[in-house]
């Protein structure tokens, strides 16, 4: 038995909460069911949460944190889940999955290095950890035989509506055939690197006016309580933008696959450089879009994409580059979509069942 605590989860929206759906239905299909703890049972993620974990923690099997500080209020109560398990469950095995490595908030004037000593101390105490990006499982304290390396999967499957022709759906969003769209997928988060991507669409508008920005989903997350001041500042600049801004809100994922299919380039600028936990830019890839994202890049993601240093003028250069050779575009298509291929959901439940079969059979 597998239970997963998820700091959101669907109907929320969030990537975290999508990454956890499709790994529950991967590893149901595998024959292994689980059941989901979010904040529609425990409501805020304090010190109550702990007193759910010890209520239903399964014996003999597998609690499953999905880590995001964001997704927990900023709270670092969750730190503590593996630590008392190991306590009062000892039959019961602890797996986190780090989908990044912010510090939670803790108390007042409570100090970085404490705050990532909490991060680090979930690590610590868990059976297991998970990470998409190996510079998270450095940061957070490895090497280590507990640490594994899972890829993220996309959780938009290239599916548009049947009969999806691209040239008449480009025409109905107002794109003509010379149009750039340009596509942005993701939530109004400030680790997205939106106000970065807008600099550079302005500049992108001087130098050539037939471009229009795809802002697809641009929604605010349910989880993360600072994303709503971003949200708000980034609407603001939006709004000066109207007449070059496609803004969708949410759609229903043929919709949105629609929309991916109908750009011509991907701009992901993320904060902290391109990474392969970052499901908006697998969902980019399944797409086949040429990706333009920022550097520090990961190594596992850095021979797929065009990354440039964090500036609006490199980024624009960038997107102008792939712009103006078709080759080049082609061939960052055709590396975009090897690099989707990669990973699916199949693969990665199959890589988690061999992490938790190691841990119910070696019990140590």
């Amino acid at each position: 038995m597998i239970l997963f605590f998820s700091g959101e989860y669907p109907p929320d929206v969030g990537g975290v909460g999508d990454y956890t759906a499709h790994l529950r239905t991967g590893l149901a299909n595998l024959g292994w069911p689980s059941r989901v703890l979010t904040r529609k049972q425990i409501g805020r993620w304090d010190a109550r949460s702990l007193l759910w974990l010890l209520r239903t923690a399964p014996g003999g099997g597998i609690v499953h944190i999905q880590f995001q500080a964001g997704a927990y209020d900023l709270l670092g109560d969750v730190c503590l889940m593996p630590a008392l398990v190991r306590v009062f469950r000892a039959r019961t095995r602890m797996v986190t999955t780090f989908h990044d490595t912010r510090e939670p908030y803790l108390f007042p004037r409570a100090g970085r290095r404490l705050r990532q000593q909490a991060v680090r101390f979930l690590a610590r105490t868990s059976h297991a950890v998970i990470a998409a990006d190996q510079r998270d499982l450095v940061e957070i304290g490895g090497p280590s035989p507990r640490h594994h390396r899972v890829p993220i999967g996309s959780n938009i499957a290239c599916a548009p509506p049947p009969g999806f022709d691209r040239q008449a759906y480009r025409s109905r969003l107002g794109l003509g055939p010379n149009t750039l769209a340009v596509a942005y997928f993701g939530l109004l988060n400030a680790s997205k690197g939106l106000d970065l991507l807008l600099d550079a669409f302005e500049l992108l508008l001087d130098r050539r006016p037939d471009t229009r920005l795809l802002l697809l989903g641009g929604g605010v997350g349910a989880s993360d309580p600072t994303d709503r001041a971003t949200a708000v500042r980034l609407r603001s600049r939006l709004e000066r933008l109207r007449a070059h801004v496609i803004a969708t809100g949410w759609l229903a994922a043929p919709d949105l696959s629609a929309h991916l299919l109908s750009g011509d380039i991907a701009a992901l600028p993320y904060v902290d450089g391109a990474s392969p936990r970052r499901g908006s830019l697998l969902a980019c890839a399944e797409h086949g879009l040429p990706i333009v994202s920022t550097l520090p890049a990961a190594p596992e993601v850095e021979p797929f994409i065009e990354a440039v240093a964090p500036d609006p003028t490199a980024l624009t250069a960038a997107v102008l580059r792939i712009d103006a050779d078709p080759g080049l575009a082609a061939r960052r298509r055709e590396t975009s979509r090897a690099f989707a291929a990669q990973v699916t959901w199949p693969s990665i439940a199959a890589a988690h069942v061999r992490i938790y079969q190691r841990l119910l059979y070696s019990r140590t």
